[in-house]
């Protein structure tokens, strides 16, 4: 460790976007500093990208958390603001309502403008191990671009574990968390299914799971939709009890990650599509692919159960439909036999009549198996 001292640089502490800043000499220390500027040793070495306690005589350190103003935008060359308010969706005038010390007349490139929250909350998230910058893009519903701009000096191969990274998400953050496994484990902060009209809930009370799954439901059943606006309804049947563990009825299901859902089929009789045992032939591939494709696409999936005899028409179909020779290799279990041990669509005993959904473990739950 060495010891130091900061001379104040005169920097501007009303400024929105920037920080206060202090040049290090002789006669302090980081935790002295820390104390004098009532935060923690950790957070200036997060501000300042330091992997220890070592400072240098005459390095500068920001002390100080900046002002935070929300989503901004640097102005490119040859950049208006009619430009920049059509790209991000807004009206001119909210935003010159929003930088109020703006002049529209003599922007320069450079320049950071404010684009307000927009809906959208601030998310500090924590890296872990396996985080990539894609991941958290994917996760909080957010462009690579975006998370550079909100973290200028944040760099794709220094991801280090437990710094925080800035993002702006429409994403609510995860309360809930699946622990253990999904045959044996517990629910905690669970969030129940909304209603969607794309499906009927069975029982609400078995009908909770981690916010993740939740929204993935959702998502996949919006994919459906899109692609075939009259789309039947079907039937989900159970996900998790509220506080997981074991469920009347099911070995798994217990850590709010696991959903059973009835098939579409080719004729539901202008009802939702019952759970009941179908011939390959009464599938409803377009729209079952639909589903799933949505949810192996987003690396949604750890796995789905379902009668092998229907995987073939679901394979044929996903092949004559842009799916990959690679990317059926690694989804369906078929055509290599329904005890070959490998790919996420995959036979399971008594699944003729429904599909048997298992998401991935959020990243937010380092307890979950």
């Amino acid at each position: 460790m060495v010891l130091c001292a900061l001379v104040p640089l005169g920097i501007p502490q009303h400024a929105h976007a920037e920080r206060q800043i202090w040049v290090v000499r002789p006669g302090d220390a980081l935790s002295l500093i820390a104390e004098r500027f009532d935060c923690t040793v950790e957070e200036i070495q997060e501000w300042n990208e330091l992997d220890n306690d070592v400072i240098q005589v005459g390095q500068r350190l920001f002390v100080a958390k900046e002002d935070d103003p929300g989503p901004t935008h640097r102005v490119a060359e040859g950049e208006t603001l009619s430009h920049i308010a059509q790209r991000q969706g807004m009206d001119l005038a909210r935003l010159l309502e929003l930088n109020p010390d703006l002049n529209p007349d003599r922007i320069r490139v450079g320049q950071e403008i404010r684009l307000g929250t927009n809906g959208r909350h601030r998310v500090d998230h924590e890296i872990r191990p396996g985080d990539t910058l894609s991941r958290l893009a994917a996760r909080y519903r957010v462009s690579i671009r975006d998370i550079h701009r909100w973290n200028p000096r944040l760099r794709a191969n220094r991801l280090r574990v437990g710094r925080k990274v800035r993002m702006w998400s429409e994403v609510p953050e995860s309360r809930s968390v699946s622990i253990g496994l999904a045959y044996r484990g517990s629910l905690q902060n669970a969030e129940r299914l909304r209603r969607h009209p794309g499906y009927i809930i069975r029982d609400r009370n078995r009908a909770w799971g981690t916010l993740e799954t939740v929204m993935w439901l959702v998502d996949g059943f919006d994919a459906v939709r899109d692609q075939f606006p009259g789309a039947p309804r079907v039937r989900v049947h159970d996900i998790s009890r509220r506080n997981g563990g074991s469920m009347h009825g099911h070995r798994s299901h217990q850590s709010g990650r696991d959903v059973d859902i009835s098939y579409y089929q080719r004729r539901c009789g202008g009802q939702p599509c019952a759970m009941r045992r179908l011939h390959p032939s009464e599938l409803d591939v377009a729209r079952q692919w639909a589903l799933f494709e949505s949810w192996l696409k987003a690396g949604r999936l750890e796995a789905i159960f379902m009668d092998y005899n229907l995987q073939e028409p679901l394979y044929n179909y996903a092949r004559s439909h842009g799916a990959t020779r690679q990317q059926l290799h690694r989804w369906f279990q078929y055509p290599r036999g329904r005890d070959y041990a490998l790919g996420t669509i995959r036979h399971y005993p008594r699944h003729a009549d429904h599909a048997h959904v298992r998401f991935v473990c959020p990243d937010t739950d380092p307890d979950c198996r």
